[in-house]
């Protein structure tokens, strides 16, 4: 693995084929997480990915489409069209480089606009292949109230693991009586007034080391096997 530590010149002679760049946010984590959770907890687990695929690992994006949050103090948002096309340079930029798999990690759920921005750097230059591996592939699709949404107990338990000393104890549980929809209609402070949206108190330091075990590995598979998958379809010859 080389990443932002190393020179240019060391990477350049590593000649690595795939990066990893993780996208997270800046915005509220309850009164016990801080404001950089998402991006202090994706270049944690960003690190270990890029590890295990001896990859080129990018400094992580700490601002993201948090809109949904702008109601709680020290949220900061990128618009969707900003972020759209700060992904799409970074990408442009690789390529240049002859970089052309890049592995997208979404540290932040809201950060909707990367799936389209995937597709259209994909389908705009076949020869780059940009994966996207974000919080829905991960857990699964979440539907409805008395979900896992935010400040959840694997998210409180992370923190809890990797930097302790920046958790300031545990928030009370939480479920909105509506469907995740309604961050969309009128933001999170409306629906969930502490920021929570699930149940923090069942935090451990031990739940979050696996957890970051388990993101890890369902990740780098992912990966390998998308990566795989790409290679086989486009050196197929297509139809005469």
């Amino acid at each position: 693995m080389v990443s932002y530590e190393n020179t240019f010149a060391e990477i350049e002679a590593a000649a690595p084929e795939m990066a990893v760049l993780t996208v997270g946010a800046t915005e509220q984590h309850s009164t016990h997480l801080p404001i950089g959770t998402d991006f202090l907890m994706g270049g944690v687990i960003a690190r270990k990915v890029a590890d295990a695929l001896d990859a080129f690992l990018l400094p992580v994006l700490p601002f993201g489409n948090s809109q949904e949050h702008q109601d709680f103090f020290g949220t900061i948002w990128l618009q969707p069209t900003t972020l759209r096309q700060v992904v799409i340079d970074i990408c442009g930029s690789l390529d240049h480089h002859g970089v052309r798999k890049v592995l997208v990690i979404d540290a932040h759920g809201g950060n909707w606009i990367l799936k389209p921005t995937v597709r259209e750097i994909n389908l705009n230059d076949p020869a780059m292949s940009v994966i996207l591996m974000g919080p829905g592939t991960i857990t699964g699709k979440l539907q409805g109230a008395n979900i896992e949404l935010h400040c959840t107990d694997t998210e409180t338990a992370r923190m809890m693991h990797v930097f302790p000393e920046l958790v300031k104890g545990k928030a009370e549980n939480f479920h909105a009586e509506v469907g995740r929809e309604y961050l969309d209609y009128v933001g999170m402070r409306a629906v969930a007034p502490t920021g929570v949206w699930g149940t923090p108190e069942s935090a451990t330091p031990e739940l979050g080391e696996q957890s970051i075990d388990d993101m890890t590995r369902i990740i780098v598979d992912y990966a390998r096997d998308t990566f795989a998958r790409i290679d086989e379809i486009k050196a197929r010859k297509p139809p005469e």
